[in-house]
């Protein structure tokens, strides 16, 4: 398999991402994935400084399932990160495969969402992405860093439930 590392991360690339997760698996290039951030040209300015010495590819939605597609069938090893869970559902909506494992890191506290772990916050359609994902057969492991502890979505869903009440 080709896609080392699918991941939320609403910072999508940084340091964390460049020095931690690229030490524990093989990466080569960097595949983005999502509408608002394809249409932001300071933003991907920035991806692509902080992807330093990586190749950086970034696509909409649309292009998103060809795209990983080319990336799984390739030599070189990517990680695959999207924003928000929304656009992994809809990846999976569209036929696109990056394996059957979604590591969830940081995604911060916005307007609605409830916070659940550190530097983790979910709302409804969070919630509702995740049940999709899960129902599809995708592993969800919610972790920050590589040495930390490893949640499940249904200790996650536990504690957004209980939130919610």
């Amino acid at each position: 398999m080709t896609i080392s590392l699918a991941r939320v991360d609403d910072r999508v690339i940084h340091g964390q991402t460049t020095t931690r997760w690229s030490k524990e698996r093989p990466v080569q290039g960097i595949l983005v994935v999502g509408d608002e951030i394809i249409k932001d040209d300071l933003r991907k300015k920035v991806l692509k400084a902080a992807a330093r010495n990586l190749k950086l590819g970034i696509y909409s939605d649309e292009q998103g399932p060809q795209k990983i597609e080319q990336g799984m069938k390739s030599e070189k090893d990517f990680f695959l990160i999207c924003s928000s869970p929304q656009t992994f559902a809809k990846l999976v909506k569209e036929g696109a495969n990056f394996g059957t494992e979604l590591n969830v890191g940081c995604m911060n506290t916005r307007e609605g969402a409830l916070v659940v772990g550190r530097t983790l916050a979910i709302d409804e359609h969070d919630y509702e992405a995740f049940e999709y994902l899960e129902d599809k057969g995708i592993n969800l492991s919610f972790q920050l860093l590589p040495d930390d502890e490893k949640k499940s979505w249904s200790e996650i869903k536990k504690k957004y439930d209980s939130l919610k009440k």
